[in-house]
């Protein structure tokens, strides 16, 4: 077996992005345990092809963390929710060249870092729920129209906090739940089994017979 570059790049990316936010906020410096953490989960399938998909989706991650913790020590806690990241990503069913997906994860993890630094580390807690899309996405069997849905929809979430304020940071919750139906983008599937008859009709063959 031999180590992926993939594996060596993603934990480049994970010591690049927290060495800055330390850097940047030396009272952040516990972050470096999350990311030996994640360096952990990344190396333990280090001869995986983890492929451009996952890639782009640590690399978004930490990069987004780096913006949060670096802007206020306050935000180092969201090292912890990128860990948990790292984690669902390596181990999902994202197929390697899903690089869709990976941007969508991307996406989430770096709206949270640029609403943190505008309105401060009253926004840090939209981590929970782009760790949360991460999994739903990570793991979606719909590649294309899943991945567009997270990124516009968290793009919208982090362009109305960073314009209004940390105050709607809620909307991150609504970010997550859009991208986990991929309402708009024809990713939403009813369960099999259940048949959506609302509009149907009759046809002569089918029409119930009343016997008198």
């Amino acid at each position: 077996m031999t180590i992926k570059a993939t594996s060596i790049f993603s934990i480049m990316v994970i010591w690049a992005a927290s060495i800055a936010a330390v850097v940047s906020e030396n009272d952040a410096w516990w972050i470096l345990i999350f990311a030996a953490l994640a360096t952990g989960a990344v190396g333990a399938s280090a001869w995986r092809r983890l492929g451009i998909s996952r890639l782009l989706a640590i690399a978004g991650t930490w990069a987004g963390m780096a913006l949060a913790a670096g802007s206020t020590s306050d935000a180092a806690w969201t090292s912890i929710f990128a860990f948990l990241t790292t984690g669902a990503v390596v181990y999902s069913t994202m197929k390697r060249d899903a690089w869709v997906l990976g941007l969508g994860i991307s996406a989430a993890w770096l709206a949270v870092g640029i609403s943190v630094i505008a309105q401060g580390e009253g926004a840090s807690w939209m981590c929970v729920f782009a760790f949360l899309t991460a999994g739903a996405v990570a793991n979606s069997h719909n590649p294309f129209s899943r991945g567009v849905a997270a990124i516009v929809w968290w793009a919208a979430a982090g362009a109305i906090v960073v314009l209004t304020g940390a105050g709607m940071a809620w909307l991150g919750v609504i970010a997550f739940l859009l991208t986990s139906l991929s309402l708009g983008f024809g990713g939403f599937r009813f369960p099999r089994g259940l048949e959506w008859d609302l509009w149907d009709r009759d046809d002569d063959n089918e029409r119930v017979k009343i016997v008198r």
